[in-house]
């Protein structure tokens, strides 16, 4: 098994984004048209289920609930179709590109069911640590505090023993848990070390982004003011459209940036480890 470089690896994603800034730009314009479409089906789902409704409170709690479930999926296929097709590029460089790499096919969803069972695992174990710490926490404040940072530190372990589960599923063409379990013996430490650098320059990144789009959004409103649009402000867009839909626009067009940055370095930890070791 070889060895691989923890800084070089957290660095992957930037390397992604040098060389292949034309497909991430790619990435980006799908994200936002992308989403434009689930917004329109949304739509058109509410107005289904609106017509449908016996009442006018019946109407606003179903409408919502659909509208807002259609929104959810539709903003996570396209989160993973970009994830694949990242896959895709780095692990299959000689596969025809398609468009952009982006495909919904069978990897795509031997892919989904590799998290759909991670997430079920993990919520278990989440789960039966909750109730575990708080049975503790009833016999002693110091025994859940040590058993608090006992089950962090298990399940922290766990999550970097199956993180190369996502490449090896997409290389291998199998579920991939067993192969990442077993090019991680050892690494575990090298691997947080990834993770952490990775996360500091993502924080870094998004800094930097959050500042030039709260300037851009307030030179759209002649400076009057510099605090940035929350978008999660039902009345912002009647006071702000202009910053609104700049705002909305730029955070859904950024999202696979943060996906390449945050994704490539389990790839490029994949490859290293998953090579023949230098004669």
């Amino acid at each position: 098994m070889s060895r691989f470089s923890a800084s070089d690896a957290a660095l992957e994603g930037f390397q992604v984004i040098r060389v292949q800034w034309r497909v991430v730009l790619g990435w980006c314009l799908f994200s936002l048209l992308g989403y434009v479409g689930v917004v329109v089906l949304s739509l058109i789902v509410i107005a289904a289920v609106t017509l449908a409704a016996a009442t006018r409170e019946q109407a606003n709690a179903l409408g919502g609930a659909a509208g807002g479930t259609v929104l959810f999926l539709g903003w996570s296929v396209i989160q993973w179709m970009v994830l694949a097709a990242l896959y895709r590029m780095s692990l299959r460089p000689a596969a025809e590109p398609g468009l952009y790499h982006l495909r919904l096919s069978r990897d795509e969803g031997r892919l989904f069911g590799l998290w759909l069972g991670v997430l079920a695992v993990f919520g278990g174990l989440m789960v039966a640590g909750y109730l575990g710490l708080r049975r503790l926490g009833e016999a002693s404040g110091a025994a859940s505090a040590i058993g608090t940072l006992a089950f962090l530190a298990v399940m922290t372990w766990l999550a970097l023993r199956i993180s190369l589960a996502g490449p090896a599923n997409f290389a291998t063409g199998r579920f991939g848990l067993a192969e990442s379990w077993r090019l991680t013996r050892g690494q575990a430490w090298a691997l947080l070390g990834m993770v952490v650098l990775a996360l500091c320059l993502l924080a870094l990144i998004a800094i930097v982004l959050f500042i030039a789009t709260a300037l851009i959004q307030a030179a759209i409103g002649g400076f009057h003011t510099l605090s940035p649009v929350d978008l999660s402000d039902r009345g912002a867009f009647a006071e702000r459209p202009g910053a609104f839909v700049f705002a909305l626009a730029a955070e859904l067009a950024i999202a696979p940036i943060y996906l390449v940055i945050a994704q490539a370095p389990f790839v490029a930890a994949y490859k290293a480890l998953s090579a023949p070791p230098a004669d």
